[in-house]
């Protein structure tokens, strides 16, 4: 491998594609997690650039020793691939006592719609950043698991992170310590031969496959508990052969347990389903109603004020005159013209 010359600031943030192709299909690998010095660091300064493979054979090219101008964050407005994170060259490491960069500058990003990095959001620098990542793959490691899809565990084959009255076992489940009864019984999601409930999958075809097990489930210990009595025909029963008739009757039990369960699950789904559907349709026919109520009253009013040859709002100021006067005070036409009369005489 070709010795890396000493770090040198780039002159602009933006990489050209030809400069760094060769070295994501040649230098970096394909594995998650695999990293490629691009550019040396500086002691108790910075990491330098460094190429990360990340998820889905995306890769980033982040810098801890570029420090980015005005000019540069009016680029990243306009460029997806680049981006930079608040303090990116400024930053010191959060870690106590570390005096390297902890927030790069990203140079590129082959998949810029995917949530940003680590690198970029931790607030560490790269070294310690990878120590913390490594700390916790172990502890990880160390963690007791439930067992894998598809598994069953009864009791004491369960794996244990520690035993609280010596007649029980505790693990974590959902970030939570569970304990269970040594005669504890686990099925992790669907058991081989079995799978989980969807649109293609409901209720009448679970119920089919459930029928069929149970059907074999009840031959399967039948035969067991012959064969461990004697009373079937054939050899003699040993430890094995029980074992691998009991293994037998055990899975298909597992079996019939984890499709009823999904039986179960496709029924309620269904019931919640109609019920919403019927709620739906209530609320439809309730507000129809109200609105048709709403209008025929609104028509109903704007009739009854209405008169021919004059607007509403006359209407109503002339019932307010007239309610205004008292009865003695109204006079016909002739009556008005009379008193003309008088006076002019």
């Amino acid at each position: 491998m070709s010795e890396i010359a000493a770090y040198e600031p780039e002159q602009s943030i933006c990489l050209r594609p030809e400069e760094f192709v060769d070295d994501a299909e040649s230098r970096l690998g394909r594995a998650n997690g695999n990293t490629y010095q691009r550019k040396p660091g500086v002691d108790n300064a910075h990491d330098g650039q460094i190429m990360i493979r990340l998820k889905k054979k995306r890769y980033i090219i982040i810098d801890y020793g570029y420090t980015p101008t005005a000019h540069d964050y009016e680029i990243a407005k306009t460029v997806p691939h680049i981006k930079i994170p608040n303090g990116a060259g400024q930053l010191v490491c959060s870690t106590k006592d570390c005096q390297r960069i902890g927030v790069p500058v990203l140079l590129y990003d082959s998949e810029p719609n995917e949530p940003m990095s680590l690198y970029l959001r931790g607030g560490l620098c790269f070294s310690c950043q990878r120590s913390l990542n490594e700390k916790r793959r172990t502890q990880r490691k160390r963690k007791s698991d439930v067992p894998p899809a598809g598994e069953v565990r009864i009791g004491g084959d369960m794996p244990s992170i520690g035993s609280g009255s010596g007649n029980s076992s505790r693990f974590k489940y959902n970030d939570q310590i569970v304990e269970l009864n040594p005669e504890a019984v686990v099925i992790n999601g669907p058991v081989d031969g079995t799978r989980t409930r969807g649109p293609d999958y409901r209720c009448p075809e679970i119920g089919s496959d459930l029928l069929t097990i149970v059907s074999e489930l009840s031959q399967e210990t039948l035969s067991l508990l012959q064969h461990s009595s004697g009373a079937g025909a054939g050899m003699a029963p040993t430890a094995d052969s029980v074992n691998r008739s009991y293994q037998k009757a055990f899975l298909s039990a597992s079996r019939a347990t984890f499709l009823l369960t999904q039986w179960k699950a496709s029924w309620d789904s269904q019931q919640h389903a109609t019920e919403a559907a019927v709620a739906s349709e209530n609320f439809d026919s309730r507000v129809l109603d109200e609105a048709v109520l709403s209008t025929e009253t609104a028509l109903t009013q704007g009739f009854s004020t209405y008169q021919p040859g004059l607007s509403q709002a006359a209407a109503i100021d002339g019932e307010s005159m007239q309610s205004l006067m008292m009865p003695g005070d109204t006079m016909s036409n002739n009556e008005h013209e009379d008193a003309a009369s008088s006076i002019e005489v």
